[in-house]
């Protein structure tokens, strides 16, 4: 009787084990995937914003040469042509 006992309850022992072993492959098979997801969404804002930044490299690049190009202008005039461009800017 006493061996019919044992044997029952390592059995019931085991379907426990084995139980709450598929409980937890559950749930790290839903962490790594949840963790997958965000890796995944990260890189989608993280390209997002290469994008925006490559494109406000291209505006002040531009910027850049206008400026150039005005400091060129105004370093190639004369007198005359400096003081008329200072009534220009303070009449603005």
């Amino acid at each position: 009787m006493n061996n019919k006992i044992s044997k029952l309850n390592r059995f019931i022992n085991i379907v426990i084990i084995l139980f709450v072993g598929y409980i937890i492959g559950t749930l790290i098979t839903l962490i790594v995937q949840r963790n997958n997801n965000i890796c995944v969404e990260n890189n989608t804002v993280i390209d997002s914003l290469i994008t925006v930044n490559d494109s406000i490299k291209i505006k002040v690049e531009k910027l850049d040469s206008i400026k150039d190009a005005k400091v060129i202008e105004v370093s190639t005039l004369d007198n005359d042509s400096t003081l008329k461009l200072f009534y220009e800017l303070v009449s603005e």
